[in-house]
């Protein structure tokens, strides 16, 4: 039963990244990370034939993104790329403890870049991605509701974008004694700039 636990929290997460909304959660369980082990989740980003991008020193993460409660020492993480066709690269980070539990892990969806790169895109091919991320931030945030509930924190900086026009739209998902989460999103009206990240934690 464990095993078909970890299996299933790992298809979850696998398909936040597919392209289709319909595809994103299909087939879930309740979010869990019940022994949720570091082997089945190389096994799977090889079965994805996703590129291995870890790096050779830890990076830490910001208690803003995950306060780390019970002050576990992480290990390197192994982090993986997604080329997720036509829009996205998704970088999967995979943090975990020496006993090689997965405690938390964080996703980010950057624009997929073709061999003329993101820089010489027109004002009106710009717009258009924006609405992309608009609309895959949109999706994830009404998933997570569905799975979680009403947010415990909202926080929406497209409405007032700083002095250098560049914004961040946060949301949380705090739950006593089950899953927490954190999407948030950086860009800018121009849609020159478009970033989603999302971590997922136990407490």
């Amino acid at each position: 039963m464990k095993n078909t636990n970890i299996i299933s929290i790992i298809i979850i997460l696998t398909l936040i990244g597919c392209s289709s909304t319909k595809k994103v959660f299909k087939n879930e369980r309740i979010f869990t990370f019940q022994n949720l082990n570091l082997k089945y989740a190389i096994e799977l980003e090889e079965r994805l034939n996703s590129e291995d991008i870890s790096p050779d020193y830890r990076i830490g993460l910001g208690k803003g993104i995950y306060p780390n409660a019970n002050n576990y020492k992480f290990e390197i993480s192994r982090n993986y790329k997604r080329t997720i066709e036509p829009n996205f690269s998704l970088e999967v980070d995979y943090h975990f403890t020496k006993d090689s539990l997965i405690r938390i892990i964080m996703y980010e969806w950057n624009e997929l870049k073709t061999k003329r790169g993101i820089s010489f895109k027109s004002e009106k091919e710009n717009i258009k991605t924006k609405k992309v991320f608009d609309k895959k931030f949109n999706d994830l945030r009404k998933k997570l509701n569905k799975e979680f509930g009403e947010p415990s924190f909202i926080e929406i900086g497209s409405e007032k974008p700083g002095q250098t026009g560049i914004y961040r739209n946060g949301i949380k998902w705090l739950n006593k004694g089950g899953m927490n989460c954190y999407l948030f999103a950086f860009g800018n009206k121009e849609g020159t700039y478009n970033q989603i990240r999302l971590a997922i934690y136990p407490n």
